[in-house]
């Protein structure tokens, strides 16, 4: 009997938890994949993309453009600092 109820109730549980998920993105997410987007963009610019170092902080949303401050070499080898604003769309 104990084992039943028990059962019954991970049952309800595990079914309410389903149920608590619309599977539609939230603004967070939408910032996110804005900010991955422009991380893209800015790698493909530097001279080593590798050694980029993204200021994780310093990043920051508006709309569609995105705050980025990275370090990474340039071309002659030294860690440079540069601050770009990266427009993304939807």
């Amino acid at each position: 009997m104990r084992r039943q109820i028990l059962g019954w109730l991970l049952a309800g549980l595990f079914t309410i938890s389903l149920c608590g998920c619309d599977g539609t993105a939230s603004s967070s997410n939408t910032d996110i994949d804005k900010i991955i987007r422009a991380k893209q963009i800015v790698r493909t610019r530097l001279n080593y993309p590798d050694t980029a170092d993204f200021h994780e902080l310093k990043t920051s949303v508006n709309g569609n453009t995105v705050h980025l401050v990275v370090t990474a070499k340039n071309a002659f080898g030294v860690p440079s600092t540069h601050t770009f604003d990266i427009n993304v769309s939807d």
